[in-house]
């Protein structure tokens, strides 16, 4: 195995062509290609170049941009089973956010106590089980009637 600058190993092309060997061969490929990127535009990329984040987000469809409805459409009574569907799907945005402001029947301080009650009856009666299993044993042996 060969090595190169930095001391990496290096694999050969014959290793790399294998099939379970694909995706080391693509890493291989893509720092070369970076490697061979800073040699030549080294010196004209600056520390701020690199850093830079992204101002923009591309988006490929002005749909969700404009608000506008997806799917099929129909006005005036030309299609009644769409007419529905729209409907329907309106409604049931306008459901779902009545449905998240809603008031909460239970507090979260409320829940939370009786989940932490039930825990503690659970975790206690793993541990109470064998003992009780070996009194009701004794409770159940034969006695003898009384004469």
């Amino acid at each position: 195995m060969a090595k190169d600058k930095k001391g990496k190993i290096k694999l050969s092309k014959s290793v790399l062509e294998m099939k379970f060997m694909q995706r080391s061969k693509l890493k291989a490929i893509a720092e070369q290609e970076a490697e061979e990127g800073e040699a030549m535009y080294g010196k004209n990329i600056t520390a701020e170049m690199k850093n830079v984040v992204d101002k923009y987000i591309v988006e490929p469809s002005y749909v969700p941009i404009k608000k506008l409805i997806v799917g099929r459409v129909s006005y005036g009574g030309m299609n009644p089973e769409v007419e529905k569907l729209m409907t329907h799907k309106i409604t049931g945005k306008k459901n779902m956010e009545i449905s998240r402001q809603m008031d909460k029947d239970i507090s979260d301080l409320e829940m939370a106590a009786h989940f932490k009650s039930n825990l503690a009856n659970t975790m206690g009666k793993k541990f109470v089980g064998a003992k009780v299993t070996k009194r009701q044993l004794k409770k159940m042996k034969f006695k003898k009637p009384n004469e």
